[in-house]
């Protein structure tokens, strides 16, 4: 199979059950599977992304069985297997053919292909969210016509025509931002998906597509977005001066559209519609200006006035550019870590498979122990007193040990790494000794009142006693201290989970959410439930 061509057919497929999800997060999964380019493969990947779905064999005379949409390998002759999207009609049926091209065949031409290798997932409400008619539609169009209206009563039709082509070409600048940044509309995954020869992405997140440094992307929210401001800020006797100054930036543009088309079909080899689409807005423009050329060169007088209205809209555009630009990229990577993270929050044995995914590390000083000894789950806190991240975490582990006290056992092993001064180590070894003679509710208490305001003489004089063992309970603290450096554990707060590291890019928040499957799972059996997959597909 050709990899890059069946998973732009399953991506069609996607489309036809409205199911969207991440396809070069899905092409990794993909590509990184031990039964690439198997049945398998794909299966396995749409299920890491929660999406219901089932490999089987289907004889053809149960075809008529089979949902409108699916997926299929057929046999196109020599052995040459391929994974093809399955659209079925009255009386006959589309399918992608190895080149990814979609094509009709009759029925019977259709079971002369057929292997009986079906693949079907369906859409669960979990993976699609309903779009918000209102923001992606309504709103849009309401801000187009007040924009249209406001420049009509500024200069009439010619100028309101010429914003209208300058806010399209805005609205494509700002899809191929969120294509650059990954936050994909349906807008564009309708331009841009499905299609072999087609990649938005690939082309405007290209490094050698740049132009003077600059992606496409940005240079078109620059160019559109000046010309709109622009626009409104011009009156009516300085418009041809604001004309003439637009038609000789968009001359300027041509050589880099020039280039972009080039790029596209000789470096990369791959067309970008929204680019392609935007090329198109500036010579609508270039050709639209040219109707009223004459006027426009009999009456332009550039002045100082022109120039610093110009500039001023230039520099205040590109702040606030530069502002929502940096706001976006953090709300992306918020929004992929947030699809990361709710992956494991619905199928707790990828969260297990991720977890134990590297070797265990077993640490042998003893440590504060915490709950039942005995209990299935073990988690072990690395921290230091002098965290201020830790007070949170000490919150969280209080709530899971009111919680599950008898079901779980909590290591807390202290670092005596850094600045830590005489007091704060006289203060961790009367804490260790309010562990030791007043218990696990005291110790408790004695902690969280250190993390509320971890101020070590305050703390001292009100849990100071006088210690005839302070070197013994110095020594027990060092070789924790000591084991954690030893095994690189310096960062805190740190977890792990039955000795096994928990992930850092997971949010610790999934340790409480999945307590019940932890406490119920049968450790001794690892990744059960991804070897029954494996078996049932196989």
């Amino acid at each position: 199979m050709e990899l890059r061509k069946e998973i732009n057919a399953v991506f069609l497929y996607l489309k036809s059950i409205d199911v969207k999800i991440d396809k070069n997060d899905y092409i990794y999964q993909v590509e990184s599977h031990p039964e690439t380019p198997s049945l398998l493969a794909f299966s396995d990947a749409l299920g890491f992304f929660g999406i219901p779905n089932g490999a089987f064999t289907i004889d053809f005379q149960d075809f008529d069985h089979l949902p409108e949409t699916f997926l299929t390998i057929l046999d196109i002759g020599n052995g040459h297997l391929i994974l093809s999207y399955i659209e079925k009609k009255e009386q006959s049926v589309l399918y992608t053919d190895h080149e990814g091209v979609q094509k009709t065949i009759s029925i019977p031409e259709m079971e002369s292909l057929w292997t009986g290798a079906v693949l079907a997932a369906e859409n669960n409400g979990e993976i699609t969210k309903p779009s918000n008619v209102f923001y992606n539609k309504l709103l849009p169009a309401f801000i187009f016509c007040a924009v249209f209206v406001v420049l009509y009563f500024i200069g009439g039709w010619f100028i309101s025509g010429f914003g209208a082509i300058t806010m399209v070409g805005l609205l494509l600048a700002f899809e191929a931002i969120k294509t650059e940044l990954g936050l994909e509309s349906g807008f564009s995954a309708q331009f841009c998906d499905g299609n072999e020869k087609s990649s938005c992405s690939q082309i405007i997140n290209s490094e050698k597509g740049k132009i003077a440094g600059f992606k496409l992307s940005d240079l078109s929210v620059f160019l559109f977005g000046i010309q709109l401001f622009s626009l409104l800020v011009f009156n009516k006797e300085l418009i041809n001066n604001y004309y003439f100054l637009i038609g000789f930036s968009l001359l300027g543009c041509i050589p880099f559209t020039l280039y972009s088309v080039y790029f596209q079909m000789e470096v990369e080899k791959k067309w970008c519609p929204i680019c392609l689409s935007i090329i198109g807005v500036i010579y609508a423009q270039l050709i639209y200006l040219s109707f009223n050329m004459t006027e426009i060169l009999n009456n332009v007088h550039l002045d100082l006035l022109t120039v610093l209205l110009l500039s001023s809209v230039v520099i205040a555009f590109s702040g606030t550019y530069i502002f929502i630009k940096k706001a976006l990229i953090t709300y992306a990577v918020l929004k992929k870590d947030a699809e990361f993270d709710s992956r494991y929050i619905r199928h707790y044995p990828y969260f297990k498979n991720i977890l134990t995914s590297t070797e265990p590390l077993v640490l042998k000083a003893e440590p504060i122990l915490l709950g039942n000894p005995n209990a299935p789950v073990t988690i072990t806190f690395i921290t230091s007193p002098l965290c201020g991240y830790c007070r949170e975490a000490h919150d969280f582990l209080q709530r899971i040990y009111n919680q599950y006290k008898n079901q779980v056992n909590i290591k807390i092993r202290f670092n005596m790494t850094g600045v830590v001064t005489a007091e704060v180590e006289e203060m961790l070894i009367q804490l260790l000794n309010i562990y030791q003679t007043k218990g696990e509710g005291k110790f408790i208490e004695a902690l969280h009142d250190w993390y509320s305001h971890r101020q070590a003489e305050k703390w001292l004089k009100k849990y100071s006693t006088t210690l005839d063992n302070r070197t013994f309970l110095l020594n027990k603290l060092v070789s924790v201290s000591y084991e954690n450096l030893q095994n690189n554990l310096f960062f805190t707060p740190h977890y792990f989970i039955n000795d096994y590291a928990y992930p850092v890019r997971l949010n610790k928040k999934y340790i409480e959410v999945f307590m019940p499957d932890l406490i119920e799972d049968e450790w001794n059996e690892q990744h059960d439930s991804v070897k029954e997959l494996e078996v049932e597909y196989r």
